[in-house]
């Protein structure tokens, strides 16, 4: 039996109690967050007041609380040999994401990063359309997540300092997905509400060029009141690879000379698919979708969008993505 062990009792942290319940062989022994009152809300799990005993009683810590608390928790299940998922991004700076790396290689800990559009059936099948170049070369992208702004624990969201905004927030996730079709950015230039001072919103422009020669135009929103959606536009050689959330079931490709396709992917649980392939990992060891070298590379070019909102200037990444590499 795996027993998991959740930090954090807010939005995340449910839908993950409830995933984890659905795989055989796995149980959720408890859970521990600074507020009391949340813990109670977990329908009869134990509540442990110290993260040290819930630690002592897992086998695998769960992560899902604010970014900034991140690099703490992870050192402390790297320390202790447990097997680690955690929220995106994998931390707050690159500093702790070297810090993170170098340990876990060092101790060979089994980490995983919550980057999830990889198990959204939809973006997978975007990438297949891509690496089978169904439409042609990509060459220009736009691609849009947005939503209203939500305040979490002590609002900390408000806070850039703690959250990253909404680059950190969600354009993390779309960067994630576009280098896992593209591969390695080369320079961003980026611009948004947070680091000019505004205050419990935020909105993000950001444009990325890539090492092969792709561009694209990410927007991501907090000012979205009327609620969350996504969409995805990526101009190819030979036809549009298109998709929108607010039409979940159709995945369209629309080709030169008036031909058109359309695709309806099933949707499922991309979280409970998500943390299965974190169980298979943990049991296995087969690497799953994601490593926590993407997860790296991905808050590099994040944090490098977000320096270029505080600077006005093109970030140049300047390892090009050439990360640590824990495997």
């Amino acid at each position: 039996m795996d027993r998991v062990g959740v930090i954090g009792c807010g939005k995340m942290g449910f839908k993950h109690m409830d995933c984890f319940r659905r795989i055989p062989g796995v149980k959720v022994v408890g859970v521990f967050d600074t507020n009391t009152q949340k813990c109670n809300e977990c329908g009869g799990v134990k509540h442990y007041d110290t993260v040290a005993d819930l630690f002592k009683d897992c086998d695998i810590v769960d992560i899902c609380t604010p970014t900034n608390t991140h690099k703490d928790y992870i050192m402390e299940g790297i320390k202790l040999k447990k097997a680690i998922f955690v929220e995106k991004p994998l931390c707050r700076t690159m500093e702790e994401a070297n810090a993170i790396l170098k340990e876990a290689k060092k101790k060979k800990a089994k980490i995983m990063v919550g980057h999830i559009l990889r198990y959204f059936n939809q973006y997978a099948n975007i990438k297949r359309l891509v690496d089978t170049k169904a439409a042609g070369k990509p060459c220009v992208v736009r691609i849009s997540r947005v939503n209203g702004f939500r305040r979490g624990s002590n609002n900390w969201f408000s806070s850039l300092e703690k959250s990253g905004g909404v680059i950190l927030d969600l354009m993390i996730h779309d960067i994630d997905f576009l280098m896992w079709c593209f591969g390695d950015v080369e320079r961003v230039y980026a611009m948004n509400l947070m680091s000019k001072g505004v205050q419990n919103t935020d909105y993000a422009l950001a444009v990325l060029r890539f090492k092969n020669g792709v561009i694209a135009h990410l927007e991501a929103s907090w000012a979205h009141y009327s609620g969350f959606r996504t969409s995805v536009e990526m101009a190819c050689d030979k036809g549009l690879i298109s998709y929108d959330s607010r039409n979940p079931n159709t995945l369209a490709v629309e080709f030169a000379g008036g031909r058109n396709f359309k695709d309806s992917p099933v949707d499922e649980n991309a979280t409970l698919v998500e943390l299965k392939d974190f169980i298979n990992y943990t049991r296995s060891g087969k690497i799953p979708k994601l490593d926590i070298d993407d997860a790296y590379g991905c808050l590099e070019v994040s944090l490098a969008a977000l320096e270029s909102t505080k600077t006005g200037k093109v970030v140049t990444i300047k390892k090009a993505n050439s990360k640590l590499k824990y495997k």
